[in-house]
């Protein structure tokens, strides 16, 4: 089948995967390969234990394929890190998509300058940062850096750089498990103004706080004013999205205060809210005030019995909103007396108007009376009760 499909090819551009642990069970299919091999555009090979196995397993072929612009390799987590010697020996002036999962950012690499994408998994990375900082800077095409690594000793972590590099990056995604990692690297680089950054803690004990506090914003454009910000409280998942670019925050660890973080983060601009909230252990309380310039509240509860409270700006504070949309949020005619107030306190003041509530559950006998939402309809002028487990399309 391989040689069919190579022979029906021609001259076409090839996507090759190689599984290195197949390859030493049928060593004969490198051979159908070669002749093939300037027609190989993009390559991955994984599977393998050692780079010495890798070299092995494909003596030359790295070294004769002309037209790469794609490599990947990625080596076992059972593999060797004592490799230090630099297996590879090629020029490739057209790669530009460059991934590594825990092989060493060798000399050969290090040597690239027409790269447009980079991917680097190595908790195990034993350069100096500033090593690291100086290759990013000197690929000016580069557009997108995914980090998932580790330093080797702590020490390594200090850039003796006075600036970070140069604000070519559109998208720059940081995964750490420690904290000193997480802020070398988020402090080090800049990004273009619309450009996109993604932070991911994999430690049970990290969090924004964390990553954030002590970290100079300046030269993190996407976080200056963000117009919209959707949260999942379960997955401790922010992402936020403005003119100047996007905010991804994504924690795996489990907090019991789920808005720990919002004090770290610009929401004075933010004028769309979605709310994905999962039953926690303890009550939790959303302060619309943290959210001044907000018109679009929407929140998905999940659960009828979370246990998670809106509280309401006073009648002096001021407040944009203008939609609330509630699913499964478990309203009670306490809430839909405080919402009714909320409203009455808006018609009264220079303050946005309520213009439109909508209220869904999964259940009607979750639903609020009927006298109550009459009262609400007096002061809002779109009040929508229903039974129902979306909200409408332009909600959702």
């Amino acid at each position: 089948m391989a040689a069919l499909s190579l022979e029906r090819a021609k001259a076409a551009p090839l996507t090759i995967h190689l599984n290195v642990d197949k390859l030493n069970r049928d060593p004969g299919f490198l051979d159908l390969l070669l002749p093939h091999a300037q027609n190989i555009i993009f390559l991955s090979v994984t599977s393998f234990l050692t780079i010495e196995e890798l070299t092995k397993t494909l003596p030359s072929l790295l070294e004769s394929i002309p037209n790469l612009q794609s490599l990947t390799l990625a080596k076992s987590r059972r593999a060797d890190w004592a490799q230090v010697i630099d297996p590879f020996d090629f020029s490739a002036h057209t790669l530009r998509d460059l991934s590594l999962h825990n092989i060493p950012l060798y000399h050969s690499f290090l040597s690239l300058r027409s790269l447009s994408k980079l991917r680097l998994v190595d908790y195990h990375f034993n350069l100096h940062l500033d090593t690291l900082l100086n290759f990013l800077e000197e690929n000016h095409s580069l557009e997108s850096v995914d980090l998932m690594i580790g330093f080797v000793e702590p020490s390594l972590r200090r850039s003796q750089r006075r600036n970070p590099i140069g604000n070519r990056l559109q998208h720059l995604s940081v995964s750490c498990n420690n904290t000193m990692d997480g802020r070398a690297l988020i402090s080090s680089i800049t990004l273009r103004r619309g450009g996109a950054l993604e932070v991911y803690c994999d430690s049970g004990d990290l969090g924004l706080t964390d990553i954030l506090s002590g970290v100079s914003l300046s030269h993190l454009p996407n976080l200056s004013s963000p117009t919209f910000m959707e949260y999942r409280s379960y997955q401790r998942r922010i992402r936020l999205l403005g003119q100047d670019g996007s905010f991804l925050f994504d924690d795996y660890s489990n907090s019991e205060n789920p808005f720990q973080e919002f004090p770290l983060l610009p929401l004075d601009s933010i004028r769309e809210f979605r709310l994905e909230h999962r039953a926690l252990s303890i009550p939790t309380k959303l302060h619309l005030s943290s959210f001044p310039s907000l018109e679009v509240l929407a929140i998905d509860g999940g659960t009828y019995n979370s246990p998670l409270s809106i509280v309401f700006p006073g009648p002096t504070s001021p407040s944009s909103l203008k939609t609330l949309a509630l699913l499964d949020f478990g309203v009670t005619e306490d809430f839909i007396a405080e919402l009714t107030q909320f409203a009455s306190n808006r018609k009264s003041t220079a303050s946005a108007s309520l213009n439109r509530v909508v209220i869904l559950n999964s259940s009607n006998g979750r639903l609020p009376s009927a006298a109550s939402v009459e009262r609400l309809r007096k002061r809002a002028p779109v009040v929508e009760v229903m039974q129902g487990k979306k909200l409408p399309k332009d909600l959702s």
